[in-house]
């Protein structure tokens, strides 16, 4: 029989994952990583009580629950991340990095020490073997409104091959009320939506407590240079922003560009937003090993978004994404991620926006 750890928060998602695969008769426990705990004396940080409603919710389903320490770990990977990268001028996404080097890196590799064969997520995503290329494929969900996909484009095959995503074919609402027949009370729960460690979602508030002394005003300027009004530290502002810039104009002005090392903002008129393509990094994939060939997939430059048709090619920068038309707000630092259909042929971070 599996034993499977089963990773989980203490929200509705995590917990059902878990009562689902108890009652399909596999061997579960819980595990838990506690990422922050007032970690950073300017940060505030304090998940305690978190974790004792998920040992709480572990005990009324009947299983064991693993807690385990990794504060110093999240802060060097991920905190860390995210601060360099704001502070680079570019938008990160640093959930997509805790998937592979958290939550499906020293979570698995924790849940393996602890004799499991799979570590299970409440991710609203799936993977299928294929038996012809011998890989294993990430999928969409199957409840669209929902799907994850595009937050796990980072893994790799070892990561895939000991992953079970339980919610595969389960809607949100059908486990609302699935679960809601079990007295536990977190099918009521708010959905987080925010970055976990940023208290009270203010990501402002976080950078400046942290760095005081190197986010400071500067100059917001047009394309021609010319001085349009000051902005409050450039990590405050987003490619495609328009409100919050505290300028007027007799049009609507947007964030066109950040440069870090002049501490300046660029704006300009909407339509300046478009661009033809993008150069991405760090790159991804899981139908193959590599890019070999120029390919027709679909892409996506931002969660929220469709997918968008486009072709890639191998390129000595990292790979460049060409779309048949224009898209908005290309931002350094984001996730490009690639579908064929309901699959996820990879991604990569992306470095730079491109005209062709």
């Amino acid at each position: 029989m599996k034993k499977i750890a089963v990773a989980m928060s203490g929200g509705m998602d995590s917990t059902y994952a878990a009562i689902k695969l108890k009652e399909q008769g596999y061997d579960i426990f819980g595990i838990s990583l506690q990422m922050f705990c007032r970690q950073h004396p300017a940060d505030g940080l304090d998940n305690t009580d978190q974790f004792q409603e998920v040992k709480e919710i572990c005990e009324k389903i009947g299983i064991p629950h693993v807690l385990v320490r990794a504060e110093d770990f999240f802060e060097s990977t991920i905190i860390e991340n995210f601060c360099n990268e704001y502070l680079d001028g570019r938008t990160p996404n640093p959930c997509v990095l805790c998937n592979k080097e958290i939550k499906f890196g020293l979570l698995l590799e924790e849940a393996l020490a602890r004799d499991a064969t799979n570590i299970a997520t409440g991710h609203y995503a799936s993977i299928e073997f294929d038996e012809e290329t011998k890989r294993y494929l990430l999928k969409s969900g199957r409840d669209v409104t929902k799907d994850q996909s595009y937050f796990l484009w980072r893994l790799n095959q070892y990561q895939l091959a000991h992953t079970l995503f339980p919610l595969a074919e389960e809607s949100k609402e059908r486990i609302r009320k699935k679960i809601a027949q079990y007295d536990l009370k977190v099918e009521d729960k708010p959905e987080s939506q925010e970055i976990c460690f940023i208290p009270n979602d203010d990501y402002k508030a976080f950078l400046k407590n942290r760095f005081p002394k190197k986010i400071k005003p500067g100059n917001i300027i047009d394309e021609n240079g010319d001085v349009l009004g000051m902005h409050k530290g450039f990590p405050f502002y987003t490619i495609g922003q328009r409100n919050g810039l505290g300028i007027s104009a007799p049009n609507p002005l947007y964030v066109l560009e950040i440069r870090a090392q002049e501490n300046k903002i660029v704006v300009g008129p909407k339509e300046k937003l478009y661009r033809k393509g993008l150069i991405a990094h760090e790159y991804n994939w899981i139908r193959f090993e590599e890019l070999k060939e120029t390919i027709r997939p679909k892409a996506k430059v931002r969660f929220n978004t469709i997918e968008k048709a486009c072709t890639i090619f191998p390129d000595p920068d990292g790979i460049r994404v060409i779309f048949d038309e224009p898209q908005m707000s290309i931002t350094p630092g984001q996730s490009v991620v690639f579908y064929d259909g309901e699959f996820v042929i990879g991604g990569g971070i992306i470095e730079r926006a491109i005209e062709q």
